[in-house]
């Protein structure tokens, strides 16, 4: 760094910024070995005081933002430049169409996801997952890394989730460009799905949004297709509808306890129970509940480990053969300000 004057290494920042798409940045000189926080401080201020400036100057619409760039240029001490490019968030709703994917990637861990022929080498046991199906037009629109899909909760893999969609922020690391087409991300989406899932709602959100759509409690509206030994008779009915305003009592349902270990005791609300009769000869059941309830297990029992359920009350076995997400009963806050698709904030900053 002895020898670099300002006016060099702003042509060398110039340069290596050149592909980024942003408006704010931030400038930052990493400490040496021999560090001393006052003579490091007197020798740089004044260099990233006339490199910003210039930069400002030289791509016009940029400022320098300390809270959230969106571009992060560090000098490292031997006059080295890392760019460090601030995470994209796309929020939005997807449809799950198919029952044979998962929302995100289920890597084969017998190759630890580099494939086999296991796993027909794709590195999956199931696929593409959602996540994928959204992340392929996305990198290419903004040249980013990786993704990481966050969801209002996520269903299985044989559940079909309708409706309006589930809500969800994709986030994408180190982004090229911040102003993806995302009309363009949606239809070449629904080219790649082939009927399996859609995407809509579309939008460029901050990162406030992934921690939105974590935290979110949402109640659900389930529609459970079921296997019955027989049909429930006129009394049996009533007492299926009767289950409107029930507390359920679940432990954690037998078939994940070889992952959970342990063994937990929730309480969630059964908010309005509709038994939907026989539809194409099939029978179904409609059930509206409180965030956190395990709806297979509210249909067969789960061998007493969930009460009431839908077998106690009709008075012989029944279990869940196929089950929907009719629909997750929350707004995010990008919905309800009414932003349209393509047009939100791209916010940066690192958090």
């Amino acid at each position: 760094m002895n020898d670099l004057k300002p006016a060099d290494l702003l042509e060398r920042i110039l340069r290596a910024v050149e592909p980024y798409e942003f408006s704010t940045f931030v400038i930052g000189f990493d400490r040496g070995d021999m560090y001393d926080r006052a003579r490091h401080e007197d020798l740089y201020r004044g260099w990233k005081r006339e490199i910003g400036e210039e930069l400002t100057r030289r791509r016009p619409g940029v400022d320098a933002d300390f809270l959230r760039p969106e571009i992060r240029i560090d000098v490292r001490p031997n006059g080295d430049l890392a760019i460090q490019s601030a995470p994209l968030f796309i929020g939005g709703r997807y449809r799950k169409l198919s029952r044979e994917i998962p929302a995100t990637r289920w890597i084969h861990h017998a190759c630890h996801g580099l494939g086999c022929p296991t796993c027909s080498h794709t590195g999956n046991l199931c696929g593409p997952s959602i996540q994928e199906l959204i992340e392929a037009p996305v990198l290419r629109s903004t040249g980013g890394k990786r993704t990481r899909l966050h969801g209002l909760g996520r269903e299985d893999v044989d559940a079909r989730m309708l409706g309006r969609g589930r809500p969800f922020v994709l986030e994408v690391h180190h982004p090229v460009r911040r102003s993806p087409d995302l009309e363009q991300v949606r239809d070449e989406l629904h080219r790649l799905a082939d009927g399996s899932a859609e995407v809509s709602e579309l939008t460029l959100v901050g990162p406030e949004a992934r921690t939105e759509v974590k935290e979110a409690d949402a109640e659900k509206t389930y529609r459970a297709w079921l296997e019955l030994s027989k049909p429930p008779d006129p009394a049996a009915v009533r007492r299926i509808e009767g289950l409107s305003g029930a507390v359920i009592d679940q432990l954690s349902p037998s078939r994940v306890m070889h992952r959970r270990g342990c063994d937990t005791m929730r309480k969630r609300k059964l908010i309005d129970s509709s038994w939907l009769g026989e539809i194409d000869g099939r029978c179904a059941w409609e059930v509206r509940l409180e965030a956190g309830a395990y709806v297979k297990e509210l249909v067969s029992g789960d061998g007493g480990r969930t009460r009431p359920s839908l077998a106690e009350v009709l008075g012989f076995p029944c279990r869940c053969t196929a089950l929907d997400v009719l629909e997750i009963h929350w707004e995010p806050s990008w919905e309800a300000q009414d932003a349209s698709p393509a047009k939100g904030s791209p916010g940066g900053g690192y958090g």
